[in-house]
């Protein structure tokens, strides 16, 4: 969909939007710029029209000072460019390994009887055959 210009575009504008932090990636460290764009406009693809137009609309301006104004000026393709850069950052296996979020085990209900008493209603119920 990008042209390689415009993928160094995209690069610098998430750059700017997704700055490195420790223990956080960049954005073009964590590789949105690359295949995982392609995969989250896979996901939107109803983005992918507002969001070129948000990249060309950048192209050639100073990142920050493009975002800016293409916040005030353009918020749609502003709302697909920020969508679809967050997305793509947060597919990343190296964001992911950032995050070093280890969730609590889930207990496990073993609710049998509330099913059985669910599926007995029905049953008296009974259903009709259209």
């Amino acid at each position: 969909m990008l042209d390689p210009d415009q993928r160094r575009t995209f690069a610098a504008l998430a750059d700017v939007l997704i700055p490195a932090s420790d223990p956080m990636p960049s954005a073009t460290a964590a590789g949105v710029p690359d295949t995982l764009l392609d995969q989250v406009l896979g996901y939107r693809p109803d983005l992918a029209e507002p969001f070129a137009a948000a990249v060309a609309w950048c192209t050639g301006k100073d990142p920050e000072a493009a975002l800016d104004a293409l916040c005030a000026q353009q918020p749609e393709q502003f709302q697909a460019l920020t969508v679809l850069t967050a997305g793509a950052y947060f597919l990343s296996p190296r964001t992911k390994a950032a995050l070093a979020h280890d969730p609590a085990p889930r207990t496990v209900r073993d609710d049998v009887d509330t099913y059985v008493e669910m599926l007995a209603t029905v049953a008296d119920r009974g259903f009709a055959i259209r």
